[in-house]
């Protein structure tokens, strides 16, 4: 269930390779969402820097060795002990079943391959996850217990684990999952369009997908944990690439691109712990706004943050800060259920605009409450109390608060819901000359997403609540319906 990534037919990994032979210059860019994208997390490595005490003993430990640049891979530095395995394309992994033919992705516990089933004459995708992750992931455990999943509304966004396995090498032990392939993420089809918007049609219909997908995980009691675009997949269509050679593969999206690893001190590679060289991920997708009602089939992938909350209690959040729910920064109870609603509901107003709800340039956890409580008003009394940081953000005299920001220039005044709607979901359609919606909808929709949006997690609308929503018996389930969707 993994992708690559262009907006249009061409090879832009060539057009890369020509502006980087042209400028001469280092590109960087925001990392790839893949189907496996995880936000940078806590596993983010150190790095060592010389000495800058000339009188340190010369007994000290030599830094660990700096690369060059490389714009849209992994961090080079994690490939080390207890990191990533270094792999090259022509790899043959479990017994030599699956041969690896292109660079689909990667997160900050994982890079993903795409693969030949020598066994089964079908491309796979195997995602190796860094030793250190490899024992402690929940992932393979829970996609197995899925193999086989009751049959319901929701259920076939689920994927399918095809193997599972692990090798070992020079950083230790990977445990792999190996899963159908997958055109793109939400993420990346958004990114390649123009205007990074869905046909509303096709927007309905993804929303409702993904709404019945949230209601089957939690009527199996699993809380996905990690909710956002790049999560969400967009399946090939019906004829997929099983039919094509590996050398049809490539004629038909381009020759997979690499760039050497270059330590900065110009040393030689001094061990395997590191490849050669690094593979940019690949796209097989189209834009947002090329995808027609019938194509817009997709998956929910990267379980690695799901749980049981009746096994497991966890207290904090690890998707992305914006998305994250009030009561993972204020409550002293343990995360569950609304937690994932919460976190649906700002990824279905994505999807049918083009700007997300909360927005902020840095995410900081007070800039976060800052832009919920303008959208939504107060937080509840005992965490208003606790939040330290609220006199930078507004107001409060005579007992009186004034949602206003602080002056801060322009950006200082308050985005109303209704606002936030005009900015992010109808101007962007209008200007895109795409249909918008209409206020009946609007109401609708706005009513479904405040039930999704209540700050106290037991005043949330459970998925199953938002499945029989007006918004979806009106809109949701005949898109689906036009889709022939069952």
């Amino acid at each position: 269930m993994f992708t690559r990534s262009t907006c249009i037919r061409i090879n832009v990994r060539s057009l890369k390779q020509i502006w980087r032979s042209v400028s001469n210059q280092p590109c960087v860019r925001k990392t790839s969402l893949t189907s496996t994208f995880t936000p940078p997390k806590s596993d983010k490595t150190n790095r060592d820097t010389d000495a800058s005490n000339a009188s340190r003993k010369s007994t000290a430990k030599p830094s660990k060795p700096q690369y060059r640049l490389v714009e849209d891979v992994e961090d080079l530095h994690r490939y080390c002990p207890g990191g990533y395995h270094p792999l090259e394309l022509g790899d043959d992994l479990n017994k030599g079943r699956y041969r690896l033919v292109d660079k689909l992705g990667y997160g900050g516990y994982s890079t993903i391959w795409l693969a030949r089933d020598q066994h089964r004459a079908r491309y796979v995708a195997v995602k190796v996850t860094t030793a250190d992750a490899s024992t402690s992931t929940p992932e393979a455990s829970l996609l197995s217990s899925m193999r086989n999943p009751p049959l319901g509304l929701g259920s076939e966004i689920t994927p399918r684990l095809l193997d599972e396995f692990w090798i070992a090498g020079p950083n230790g032990k990977h445990r792999c999952i190996v899963t159908p392939p997958a055109r793109m993420s939400l993420f990346d089809a958004k990114e390649a369009s123009t205007f990074g918007l869905f046909h509303l049609d096709v927007a309905r219909s993804i929303i409702a997908r993904l709404i019945r997908g949230v209601a089957f995980l939690h009527s199996q009691d699993i809380v996905h944990g990690d909710l956002h675009l790049g999560n969400i997949l967009v399946q090939f269509p019906r004829e997929g690439i099983d039919t094509l050679s590996t050398a049809e593969l490539y004629e038909n999206f381009g020759e997979p691109y690499s760039e050497a690893v270059i330590r900065l001190d110009s040393k030689p590679l001094s061990s395997n712990n590191i490849p050669a060289r690094v593979f940019i991920p690949s796209w097989y997708g189209v834009r947002s706004d090329d995808i027609n009602l019938g194509e817009a089939k997709i998956l929910l992938s990267d379980f690695g943050e799901s749980f049981n909350p009746h096994e497991t209690a966890r207290f904090s959040s690890k998707t992305l800060p914006l998305l994250q729910s009030p009561e993972a920064r204020f409550s002293n109870e343990p995360l569950s259920f609304p937690s994932d609603v919460w976190t649906l509901a700002c990824t279905i107003w994505e999807v049918f605009g083009q700007r997300p709800l909360f927005q902020a340039f840095f995410a900081t956890p007070d800039r976060v409450t800052a832009e919920q409580v303008e959208t939504l008003g107060v937080l509840p009394p005992e965490w208003w109390e606790k939040w330290s940081g609220r006199h930078e953000w507004f107001n409060e005299e005579e007992g009186e608060l004034d949602l206003k920001k602080k002056s801060r220039g322009p950006d200082g005044v308050r985005m109303s819901w209704d606002q936030r709607f005009e900015y992010c979901v109808q101007e962007p359609r209008a200007q895109a000359g795409l249909e918008i919606v209409s206020e009946t909808e609007r109401r609708a929709f706005r009513a479904m997403l405040l039930s999704m949006l209540a700050f106290r997690p037991n005043g949330r609308a459970t998925a199953q609540q938002v499945l029989c929503s007006d918004w979806m018996r009106d809109w949701g389930q005949p898109a689906l319906d036009r889709a022939g969707v069952i």
